[in-house]
């Protein structure tokens, strides 16, 4: 089941390159206030992060310890992983134990952050970072309860149809910003993904074989074969 959740998340791996690695990442101090929606905070920052990242392509390719390093500096603040490992791990969060629930906050982490740092280096091994990259739909509806989705259309770099990809921010009362927690492509959500996956692994070997997996899992990412492939609509 891990292997079948590892088939979809590399078939997505690009398109939540192109968007998660440079949108995720603008949610900065110097914009989060409580009167700016999520919406005109990415808009207003996109174009300097996406910049970044072009500038750091060559060195990238030479090198891809800098793609973990901008990652992790960069991604990681910005991602809320506390909640967004209680949404993966659904009711076997509140069933796990303080010190499991901490490890499996690291280990997810440095699933997460390992994974798009190689797709993200072999991506850019034969593509280009565009401005024209991501096109975002005007938001809708109100931000309850410090929840919002920000909703967008990644164009592809082959000219094939643009790709719906949706974002779910929640607004964190300790950090004071906007953070992510999950990322929809084309209707299917990376929570839901990983939850149905490590759900039977829970349920078959416990929550300490799941976090031990997640951790072999991180330190052989290098042969997992991401590809730079577009996922296309079905």
């Amino acid at each position: 089941m891990f292997n079948h959740c590892k088939h979809i998340l590399l078939s997505q791996a690009v398109v939540v390159i192109q968007s998660t690695l440079i949108v995720l990442v603008l949610l900065s101090n110097t914009y989060a206030q409580s009167s700016v929606e999520p919406q005109i905070l990415m808009e207003q920052t996109s174009k300097e992060l996406i910049q970044a990242f072009m500038a750091k392509t060559e060195a990238i390719r030479q090198d891809p310890d800098v793609a973990h390093k901008l990652i992790n500096d960069n991604l990681v603040p910005r991602i809320n992983f506390k909640l967004m490992s209680r949404w993966v791990l659904g009711r076997n969060w509140k069933k796990a134990t303080p010190e499991q629930q901490q490890d499996f906050i690291q280990e997810f982490k440095q699933l997460v952050v390992k994974f798009y740092s190689k797709a993200l280096v072999d991506y850019l091994q034969s593509n280009e970072l565009s401005e024209e990259l991501i096109t975002f739909i005007p938001f809708r509806g109100e931000i309850k309860n410090r929840y919002a989705t920000v909703r967008s259309w990644v164009n592809p770099p082959n000219g094939s149809e643009p790709i719906k990809v949706n974002y779910d921010l929640y607004l964190s009362k300790k950090y004071g910003t906007w953070q992510v927690y999950d990322v929809t492509v084309e209707g299917i959500s990376l929570v839901t993904t990983y939850r149905s996956s490590f759900k039977q692994i829970i349920s078959q070997k416990g929550m300490d074989a799941l976090i031990k997996e997640l951790k072999d899992k991180t330190s052989n990412i290098n042969s997992l074969g991401v590809k730079p492939e577009v996922a296309k609509k079905s």
